[in-house]
């Protein structure tokens, strides 16, 4: 496989756990103050912020 090929596959791989996180968070996030888990919503935090520079360095990679 080629690498740009390569690279379209991770690059949707990132954007589909992106939106999963995304959703997790915001479900999370609509439940009452005192039922929140502050650590999972961390978590997911950093994990939406991770997606987000892998997608960007896939989208710098494909660009090249």
């Amino acid at each position: 496989m080629g690498k740009n090929k390569e690279s379209r596959k991770k690059l949707a791989g990132q954007h589909q756990a992106l939106e999963e996180h995304l959703e997790k968070l915001a479900k999370e996030k609509l439940k009452p103050i005192e039922s929140q888990d502050q650590g999972l919503i961390a978590h997911w935090e950093k994990t939406v912020a991770n997606c987000r520079q892998n997608i960007a360095k896939l989208e710098r990679r494909l660009s090249q």
